[in-house]
């Protein structure tokens, strides 16, 4: 699967929007402290939340794409410590975060590792793709495997021991172009001990 998307970032890239979770919910977010962005691809979001104040951690399997992030972030002139690590097979480093972005990635099996590497009052903000498939008549953009994909309220099941902030789950929405069209977002927070 690395090769996979080594080869689709071979070619270098814009960098991406940063995730309307991050961007419309940033008062809810701590701007110190240590954050990860798991499957961070180009790095948008480590970028955004590293100018918030976080010092950030970005993990993908992509080489290449680690690669163009480090050219992302010499442009943008911050610093983000890259790990190039598959995240579902190789064993996670024991560090706890402030906060921990996921973004169009979906491994139902890591949530419990997810929620774990979280410290107390750490925040989660997790947004990623629904199994709405088409709105207005229109094919949405997104994988084609169904299991990457969310059932209705399936966020909410999977991080059920942490404290909701937001929810969206936009199974139906009437914009098109709303950036949650066909996507669910979860801001969620450890209970403090």
């Amino acid at each position: 699967m690395p090769g996979r998307w080594n080869q689709r970032y071979a070619i270098p890239c814009v960098l991406p929007s940063v995730s309307y979770g991050l961007q419309k919910y940033a008062h809810l977010l701590p701007t110190h402290g240590v954050g990860l962005d798991l499957a961070c691809g180009l790095g948008q979001n480590s970028i955004f939340l590293k100018k918030q104040g976080l010092i950030m951690d970005a993990w993908d399997y992509s080489s290449t794409g680690l690669a163009q992030m480090k050219d992302h972030c010499q442009s943008q002139k911050v610093e983000i410590n890259q790990r190039c690590i598959d995240i579902i097979k190789a064993p996670w480093p024991t560090q706890k975060f402030d906060l921990i972005c996921v973004t169009a990635f979906l491994q139902r099996d890591l949530c419990p590792q997810i929620v774990s590497h979280l410290k107390p009052g750490g925040i989660l903000v997790y947004q990623t793709f629904n199994q709405v498939t088409t709105l207005n008549g229109k094919v949405l953009k997104k994988p084609n495997r169904k299991e990457l994909l969310l059932g209705k309220g399936e966020l909410l099941q999977l991080f059920g021991e942490l404290e909701p902030l937001v929810y969206h789950d936009q199974q139906t929405f009437a914009q098109l172009e709303h950036p949650l069209a066909g996507k669910a977002l979860l801001i969620a927070q450890r209970p403090r001990l």
